[in-house]
Order: structure tokens, then C-alpha cells, then sequence
């Protein structure tokens, strides 16, 4: 890639004599690149956990819009002048990217006797790259190279990239780091050299499928060996990357930490980038610049997740005598707009005639009925109370490891963690459907025991609590406006799915504390205070235990059970099972959120609440971010870049003690306290679990 010379640097070649670009022939062609990034499964404009299409303006999504839009591009400007290209995670997301992925539908993709609907979905559309996201490894190797068998790459389907994705035992890429696009344009042969990279982080997130097979190297080190090659051969040079904007400056920057998001890290600091397409986060981004180390603009664009928009890019290419150059003067810079999925008002019938068998497959699947339930059960206020729908999940849990491992337990204690990957889930009264726990269960996590003493749990706990804002002692709060509080040096605030609840044992959570010296009151169902030495098996996701948002000890805590079960299929079968759903069954209020602790015994019910709107920013959709998605800075996996190491609590100016003698003394006092005053300011009343 060469730039054009513009400015003061063009008029002095001028003067002294120097032919260059700005005299040149300047006849100009433009090339335009669509992008779309965090697709996760979304082939048709429909919610499959609600059994109905997106009809918000700012939901309508799908590939059979983008499709649409496609053509029409391709139709104003010609084929030829178009680059189409995905940064990453399509694979999972949806009921029919599970089917299909880990489902029913799994073994049939993987011996070739059916084609992955993705694969189907990037080829019939006519993509020419693809980025890898974290997602495409959540179903095992085997799974993502089926997928990548089919997109028919050698037949002219796309070429699926990552560059520093590398075999561990050759050290060489698992798959192509890079392409050359060609194009012919007015005659004119328009090469763009293309560079694909993941986030590092799926080294943790999916450790159980790429330990000791695959490695990942840092993104800026990695950009920094192959785009100059890149550069060799092409007019142009594009990245394809599935890595957010990051905290870390590039001052501080440690190619040896292998950050989650750093491509505004990598856009400074390796010159001879012309645009990145890039994803992860999940943001509407399709504009922006970043001015590199050599103090050339670099145009970057993520678009909006769920196929929910297309980005359009424009690169104005004028000659320079040894091929074409991207045009980076003033009036002619690139340039990247939005197309959103509500203003695309048709559906292409191709694609739809193409997927509508798989479509209506999945359809059938979810609508399929497991069980009945005595109450409606909701995530709205999971997050903040003790719920019945989380105590589910972790009864449930908590029962397959005491199944599993019988006799081995030992006299240690099962516990379990859950997490409100939602706001708005529902196992409605009666009748409940694969959807339903779908819904509620969102991820393809499996199920895993490791072992941890009483005081590891109790950090484990105190992490969790970072959640939680800090208010004033005894003061009344709103619940919600003390969640997902945001730590300085992490790019967003600690989401939902990022908090724990436990079951199995008894605690308070004093917010009015410092972060690391919350938990309170930490015993057994009977009162009993937790010890330090006492042992436990906590049933645990397997995102969580490798390391997924930066928990201290799971990671490290010696694994106990690991039956490869995936906890949505637990839940189901469990479900089919039993036939009901009786929240009598498993529900036990066992953790409170308080601004005081109880200071006698015989305190009074804490008021209940009233149940709030779903509708927030800082709901998880069901991917991102994974894990899944879960790719935030605040808490998505170990803390980076500000030393702390995995799993440290943030530096709250204050320090962490334990709570022991406190919580033996009023224990003494009163061995049966379970309820504590909450300070809440709302009055009306929630739906309780019974």
C-alpha cells in the first residue's frame, strides 16, 4: 500500500522537480467495502425465544435483509467494485445455531451429509472474507472446521482468516492469516490485501477445546509481521478483526498481556493500515478515525450486532505509478455510513427459500414442551434478589454434581453459581418449552466441580460484589441504580452475566462497604458459620472456571467433575424428568443486598420490590460475548494491564479483612437470622417465588 502525498509534502516534491502522484494521470476509481460483524445466527428477521418477528425499528435484523442490500450495492456501483466481508462470531447466538452446532442438527454438518447454515447463509450472499470471532470455537475444533469446509473457499466461497490463531505444536497459522481480493475495475486490476485476527482471550474462554492445540498471539504483535508483507503485494490494506476498542494506552501497552480489545492499540501502532473492519463489542461504531504513529489517518468501522445493520465503506483509489494508492486528501478520504435492517424493507426471496427448511426445523424445536410450571418465574429483578428462576438453575446443577459424583463427595458441601444472563426471561405458568429454558439459559456452557475452601468461596463472593455501587451506610437505595458499577481503566461497566449469585449457602451483601469486604454472614442453611479450611464443590459453567470474567481461584482450583454436559440440556432433561416445575422444590432466599447488616435478631421482612422494566442498556444480549460475549473490559475475563493478575479485586484505598469474628458474634446472637432489613427506596410489591 502506498498514500497519496497531499499537502505541504506534495508541493515540495513539486518544487524540487519530483514527478509523484499529484502529477500523475489522476483518473480515480472507487472501490466500496460492506461489512457485517457479530451476525450470531441471525439468518431471518425473528425472535425464536418469542416465537415472533422483530418489530421495534431498532431490532429488525437478519442476513435475508443484508442480502437485499447487498444486491442493490453490487447493482449501483458493479460486482467488481464491491468487497463484502463478516469480522466475526456467526456461529452461535441463536436456537439454530445450536441446532445445528451442538444440537440435533450437529452430527449431520459434521459428516458432510448436511451443509452448516452459515456457511450456506456467507456463501449464497457472496462474502469474500471473514473474520473468526471468539464464538466460532464455543461448538470444538471439529465443528469450526466443518464450517469452514463449507463455505466451498477453493469453489469461490469466502476465505475464512486468522492470522494469530497458531497451531501450538508448529507455531504456524491454523488458518489463512491472510488474502489478496482481486478486482478489475474500469480495467484497471485493484488489489486489497486482507488480514484477519482474533481476540486472544479464546484462550480462555474456550480452553477446554484449544488447550494444547491452538495458540493465540497478541493482535499488535501479530499486525506488525504481517501487514508489511501484506503491504508487498496489495494496493491496498484492510484488517479484519474481531477486537473491540480497549483502556489500555499504547504508553503502557504489553505485547506480552495478550489484551482482549486493543484495536485502536494495533490502528496506532502499526503504520501502512488503510481501514478495519472490526467487532466484539457490539457497539454502533461506523465511523471513526485514529491518527497512527507515522500521523497517517486509519478509518475504522464496527457495525451494529445481529446483522441489525451493514456498514458501507468508500475508498477513493487514484494512480501512483507503481499501482494504486488510497486517496487520504481531505475531500476524498474514506469514508464508512450505516445501513440499518428496519430501512431495508425487503427480504431477499432467494435466501429465504434457501434457509426456510432449517428455519422452520428450528422453529418446531424450540416450541417443543418439557415441562409445567406451578408459578411464572422472571430474571427482572434476578440480578439484585434472590430469585426463584436463578435457585433453578442452581438447584439443578447442584443435583447433577451430587448424582455424578456420589460417594466422592465426601463431607464436602455442593454449592452452585448462576449468573442473570437476562433481564426478561421468563418459565412461564404452565405450560414451559425448549424456548422457554432457552430464553433462560442462553449460552452453550457445560458443567464443571472444583473444589474451594470456605475462604475461597467468600472471595469468590467478595469479586461478585464489585457488581454493586457503593452507597452510604444505612441510607435506602433503588436497586437499580446500584448495579453495574464502572471501575476506572476498564472500558465499560461489569455487566449482568459478569454476577454471581450462590446457592447452597447463606450470605448478606453489604454494599455500603469497600469492594473486597461485602460478604457478610456467610454460613450453612442452618446457621452454621462458613470456616476458612471448610471444603466445598462448587457447580460451575466452564466459561466461568477457565478464567471468564476474571473470578479469583476457579480457574485454578482443582476440578473434581467434568462430565462434558452442556447445563441448557441439563436443565431440559431435567425438566422432562420431573414433568413439573415446583419452585417449593428448590427455592431458598438465601442472600440479601443490604446497606446495614442485622444487628439483633427478629428484624423484619425486608420490603418486597417492585418488579422493573427489562428493557435496559446494560442487559446482555445473548451472545457477546461469547462468553459468550461476554468481551467486556470490565470484567470479562482476567484483568489486564493494571497488574492485578487474574482473578485480583480492584484497589479500593481500604483494606480487605475477613468478616469472621463479626459474623461468629452475631451468629452467637442470633443463629437463625436470615432476614435482614434491606434499605430499598420502593414500596410496591414484587413477584415472589412463593
Amino acid at each position: 500500500m502506498r498514500r497519496l502525498l497531499v499537502g505541504g509534502a506534495a508541493t515540495a516534491l513539486a518544487m524540487a522537480g519530483v514527478v509523484g502522484p499529484a502529477a500523475a494521470d489522476t483518473d480515480e476509481i472507487t472501490l466500496t467495502l460492506l461489512g457485517t460483524s457479530d451476525t450470531h445466527g441471525h439468518i431471518f428477521n425473528w425472535d425464536y425465544f418469542e416465537n415472533e418477528p422483530y418489530t421495534d425499528d431498532e431490532d429488525v435484523l437478519g442476513f435475508t435483509r443484508v442480502a437485499t442490500y447487498v444486491d442493490d450495492v453490487r447493482e449501483e456501483v458493479g460486482d467488481d467494485s464491491v468487497i463484502l466481508m463478516d469480522s466475526g462470531d456467526s456461529l452461535q447466538g441463536t436456537p439454530l445455531t445450536y441446532y445445528y452446532g451442538m444440537g440435533d442438527g450437529a452430527d449431520a454438518v459434521l459428516s458432510g451429509e448436511d451443509r452448516h447454515p452459515i456457511s450456506e447463509t456467507f456463501d449464497y450472499i457472496g462474502y469474500d472474507t471473514l473474520g473468526i470471532g471468539n464464538h466460532e470455537f464455543n461448538y470444538g475444533l471439529d465443528m469450526l472446521k466443518a464450517y469452514e469446509r463449507d463455505l466451498d473457499t477453493d469453489s469461490g466461497g469466502p476465505v475464512l482468516l486468522g492470522a494469530n490463531v497458531l497451531d501450538a505444536e508448529t507455531g504456524d497459522p491454523w488458518l489463512e492469516p491472510y488474502t489478496i481480493v482481486e478486482r478489475e475495475i474500469d480495467g484497471e486490476t485493484i488489489k486489497v490485501g486482507v488480514l484477519g485476527m482474533v481476540t486472544p482471550w479464546v484462550s480462555i474462554w474456550d480452553k477446554h477445546h484449544v488447550e494444547g492445540i491452538l495458540e493465540f498471539e497478541d493482535l499488535v504483535v501479530t499486525a506488525k509481521e504481517w501487514v508489511p508483507k501484506i503491504q508487498e503485494e496489495a494496493d491496498v490494506v484492510v484488517l479484519n478483526v474481531h477486537s473491540g476498542k480497549g483502556p489500555v494506552s499504547d504508553e503502557d501497552y504489553d505485547e506480552t498481556e495478550k489484551y482482549e480489545d486493543v484495536i485502536n492499540n494495533v490502528a496506532y501502532q502499526v503504520p501502512g493500515i488503510d481501514f478495519i473492519l472490526f467487532g466484539h463489542t457490539h457497539k454502533d461504531e461506523p465511523e471513526s478515525y485514529i491518527t497512527n504513529v507515522e500521523g497517517e489517518e486509519v478509518l475504522l468501522s464496527q457495525p451494529y450486532y445481529w446483522t441489525r445493520s451493514i456498514t458501507r465503506t468508500t475508498l477513493n483509489l487514484v494512480p501512483d505509478g507503481e499501482g494504486w494508492t488510497v486517496d487520504w486528501s481531505e475531500e476524498n478520504k474514506p469514508s464508512s455510513t450505516a445501513t440499518y435492517g428496519y430501512e431495508i424493507m425487503e427480504e431477499h426471496e432467494g435466501l429465504s427459500d434457501l434457509m426456510r427448511d432449517k428455519h422452520e426445523t428450528t422453529i418446531e424445536y424450540v416450541n417443543t414442551p418439557v415441562a409445567t410450571s406451578l408459578e411464572e418465574m422472571t430474571t427482572e429483578t434476578a440480578r439484585y434478589e434472590d430469585t426463584p428462576i436463578l435457585d433453578f438453575v442452581n438447584y439443578v446443577q447442584e443435583q447433577r454434581i451430587i448424582e455424578a459424583m456420589g460417594e466422592d463427595l465426601g463431607d464436602r458441601t455442593v454449592i452452585s453459581h448462576a449468573a442473570p444472563f437476562s433481564r426478561s426471561s421468563i418459565l412461564p405458568e404452565g405450560e414451559v418449552t425448549i424456548r422457554d429454558i432457552a430464553g433462560l439459559y442462553i449460552y452453550e456452557n457445560t458443567l464443571l466441580g472444583i473444589e474451594l475452601t470456605g475462604a475461597e468461596v467468600k472471595e469468590f463472593l467478595e469479586y461478585s460484589a464489585r457488581y454493586f455501587q457503593q452507597v452510604e451506610p444505612g441510607v435506602d437505595f433503588d436497586p437499580e441504580d446500584v448495579t453495574n458499577a464502572h471501575y476506572e481503566g476498564e472500558s465499560r461497566e461489569v455487566l449482568d452475566y459478569n454476577y454471581d449469585v450462590l446457592s447452597g449457602v447463606h450470605y448478606y451483601i453489604d454494599i455500603s462497604q469497600d469492594v473486597g469486604d461485602r460478604i457478610a454472614l456467610l454460613s450453612y442453611p442452618d446457621g452454621t458459620p462458613v470456616e476458612d479450611e471448610d471444603l466445598f464443590v462448587m457447580a460451575i459453567n466452564n466459561y466461568r472456571q477457565s478464567g471468564g470474567g476474571g473470578f479469583p481461584h476457579v480457574a485454578q482450583a482443582p476440578i473434581v467433575y467434568d462430565g462434558a454436559e452442556e447445563i441448557r440440556q441439563l436443565l431440559i432433561d431435567w425438566a422432562l424428568a420431573n414433568e413439573v416445575i415446583d419452585p417449593e422444590e428448590f427455592y431458598d432466599e438465601s442472600w440479601f443486598l443490604v446497606s446495614e447488616l442485622p444487628s439483633q435478631p427478629g428484624e423484619p421482612d425486608p420490603p418486597e420490590t417492585e418488579a422493573p422494566d427489562p428493557t435496559d442498556p446494560t442487559t446482555p444480549d445473548p451472545t457477546d460475548s461469547g462468553e459468550p460475549d461476554p468481551s467486556d473490559p470490565g470484567g470479562a475475563g482476567p484483568p489486564g494491564g493494571d497488574g492485578g493478575g487474574e482473578g485480583s479485586l480492584p484497589d479500593s484505598g481500604a483494606p480487605v479483612g475477613p468478616l469472621a469474628a463479626a459474623t461468629a458474634a452475631l451468629l452467637l446472637v442470633g443463629a437463625a437470622v436470615l432476614i435482614a432489613r434491606r434499605k430499598l427506596a420502593v414500596s410496591a410489591p414484587a413477584a415472589r417465588g412463593r
